[in-house]
């Protein structure tokens, strides 16, 4: 209703008004830029992609996805050509160099067959037995689970399609030592019953390499490819996503990925993503085989802070969501104020449910229309409207979850109801990141299952399951049909207490919650998962795709600007580097530069005809926490027109020549 002097009165109210708890801390910084900037990544999907050829004396890098093909082709020719029978088969230990405690074994047969195969273990129930079903002539059977610096005998079985067994064979295997650095990985301290899971996969943050271990805490495999922190994130096919830890962007606090891998557990690559804002903390399938979700950054006044859809065959961002939409100026009281820390999506309701560590919530997002369905945290955090109404209700005295992560859907049906739905988080129970009076100072850490009725906003803890204290990352794993659940305790917080390891993973019983084995890690890790083996798509050859490298990442740009080229070279810099002061090298279409955290400043590429930048001065650092990082920058050069470029970097506002240059033509 309008009425003479409305405005005015309006404005004398908002003088009085209080400020709501949501606004404390916010400041207008925090959008500066924004809505110029919170669809960046259309402009770098608009640049087009031409198909080129670089010529260079830069060192060049094959892509992983590259590599992993011409290997590929290589054993199928081997084996082709070779005709290896049943009797002698080739045996090739670790064959794609990076799974140590794999082989294939490789023959051929005159009529179709199916094939299974025995690792025998140090006791009975550490025999790993797989079977590949399907009938071939032409075999590669992928060996997991062998012991290192150990002749291991392997059992080979040839089936019919009757399904008898018509030829044997005893293979030995002798693996080698692992690194100094995987020695007393695990300690058994308490095992009282076999274990629901054969073997525990443990990745991420300070583990030297993803391994996996069996019920006596032997390591019987491991990844020769260290991931970023965040470790794996299990796909359909028992595939993964995985951070590259070399290739990174910088923010303004710690830089983040700017590539993952599609890859299996023979450590073959089946496709690279490129993502320009970065990524971290999660990927989720939203559906088997279909788009992604990662966790990524606006980088605009705050980094963690968004969620992207990526098309999973292009590589296309479909949609970015910046939580900011989603709650205003609620908390953002901080570059890193909400943290987004693991995501899923629920197919069948089009539904997003998240985890943000630095607001202790966890909530769901009607992921079409971009709206808030629910959150589910500490409930003074969020008493005031409008956020009250979206609380979901809870029992009296109900424990709360602080600085939690990894929430997850459970897809199991645990009460038999239609109108529920179950969540498991890792309630770490600590809450360092953003202060709560309410903090119980309870000393453990919890596995919580919650029971959620999203139609009469209520929840309530269907389980919970304590232990040692894990201040960061972590994880539950629920075996439903064999009523266990995992506590995967990746970051012990008293470290100094349990003879300075890392991790502790207990498996309880589901019913009792009785601890039935217990397991100590050497390192902290991100999460653990148990590995599995899909024998079916292993033992083929890689189903190839059209692109091996799809997404985009932030181009270089038109530059008007006269340039010359420098006098000083970049060894002159002024700059300190572990190794080596700066290294420039190519793979698959970018240009990466290696140097310290936001020492490079920005990369000028001269040609005869036209000059292009890459600036990395905004954001600036606000923080040292990533200051003796040194990692690759990469920018791509598909838009770049045809030309030799001479190729300048600019480091505490000089620039400096670099002394190597490329030349681009067009891939005709």
């Amino acid at each position: 209703m309008n009425f003479p002097g409305k405005e005015k009165l309006k404005k004398k109210w908002n003088n009085y008004r209080k400020p709501s708890m949501y606004e404390k801390g916010y400041r207008a910084k925090f959008d500066q830029g924004y809505e110029k900037e919170k669809d960046s990544y259309q402009r770098y999907q608009s640049v087009i992609k031409r198909k080129i050829e670089v010529e260079s004396d830069i060192a060049y890098e094959k892509g992983l996805a590259v590599e992993s093909r011409e290997r590929d082709q290589e054993l199928t020719k081997q084996l082709k050509e070779n005709k290896y029978l049943f009797e002698e088969p080739c045996v090739i230990l670790n064959p794609y160099g990076r799974t140590p405690l794999c082989a294939y074994v490789m023959f051929w047969t005159e009529e179709p067959c199916a094939v299974q195969f025995m690792v025998k273990g140090k006791t009975k129930e550490a025999d790993i037995c797989e079977k590949i079903v399907t009938l071939e002539n032409w075999h590669r059977v992928p060996v997991y689970g062998l012991y290192p610096e150990m002749e291991n005998e392997v059992k080979l079985e040839m089936i019919d399609k009757s399904g008898k067994v018509i030829a044997e064979k005893k293979l030995m295997i002798l693996t080698d030592k692992l690194p100094d650095s995987m020695n007393d990985l695990v300690q058994v301290k308490k095992k009282t019953e076999k274990s629901a899971m054969k073997l525990i996969l443990a990745v991420g943050k300070s583990m030297p390499y993803p391994a996996a271990f069996d019920e006596q805490g032997d390591i019987r495999y491991m990844m020769r490819f260290r991931p970023r922190g965040y470790g794996f994130f299990p796909v359909a096919n028992d595939r993964f996503i995985v951070m590259e830890r070399q290739t990174l962007l910088p923010t303004p606090l710690i830089p983040h990925s700017t590539q993952m891998y599609e890859m299996d557990y023979l450590g073959r690559v089946y496709r690279t993503y490129y993502v320009p804002n970065g990524i971290h903390h999660d990927v989720c399938e939203m559906t088997p085989g279909g788009n992604l979700l990662v966790a990524s950054n606006s980088q605009c006044g705050h980094v963690e802070d968004c969620i992207a859809e990526v098309n999973r065959e292009t590589g296309k961002i479909e949609k970015v969501l910046d939580m900011r939409e989603i709650f205003g100026t609620a908390y953002r009281d901080r570059t890193n104020w909400v943290h987004i820390n693991s995501l899923d999506y629920d197919s069948s309701k089009k539904q997003v449910y998240f985890s943000a560590r630095n607001i202790h919530t966890i909530g769901c997002i009607d992921w079409k229309k971009d709206k808030l369905k629910w959150i589910l945290g500490e409930k003074n955090m969020w008493k005031e409207r409008p956020f009250s109404k979206k609380l979901l209700s809870t029992p009296e005295n109900m424990p709360w979850h602080f600085q939690q992560h990894s929430a997850k859907l459970i897809r199991e049906n645990l009460d038999g109801r239609e109108d529920t739905i179950h969540i498991m988080i890792f309630d770490n129970h600590w809450h360092v990141r953003r202060k709560n009076k309410f903090f119980d100072n309870d000393e453990q850490s919890y596995v919580t299952i919650y029971t959620i009725d999203e139609k009469k906003k209520k929840a309530w803890i269907e389980k919970r399951f304590g232990g040692i204290k894990s201040k960061i990352t972590s994880n539950g794993i629920l075996c439903a049909e064999k009523r266990r659940l995992f506590y995967m305790g990746g970051f012990l917080a008293y470290p100094e207490n349990y003879d300075n390891r890392g991790g502790y993973i207990y498996e309880f019983d589901y019913d009792t919650g009785c601890a039935l084995n217990e397991y100590s890690l050497r390192y902290y890790f991100f999460r653990a998962y148990e590995l599995r083996m899909n024998m079916q798509d292993l033992s083929k050859a890689m189903d190839l795709y059209e692109e091996p490298c799809v997404g985009w990442l932030q181009p270089f740009e038109r530059w008007e600007e006269p340039v010359s080229r420098p006098e000083k070279k970049t060894s002159e810099a002024p700059i300190q580097c572990k190794q080596e002061r700066i290294r420039l090298r190519l793979e698959d279409q970018n240009l990466q530069i290696k140097s310290r955290d936001h020492l490079i400043e920005q990369v000028v590429v001269k040609g005869k005809r036209n000059t292009y930048q890459k600036d990395f001065r905004n954001p600036p650092r606000e923080q040292d926490l990533a200051a003796e990082m040194e990692y690759y920058v990469s920018i791509p050069l598909y838009n770049l027109s045809d030309d030799t470029y001479e190729v300048y970097v600019r480091f505490g506002g000089e620039l400096y020549d670099s002394g190597e240059a490329f030349t681009i033509h067009s891939r005709r």
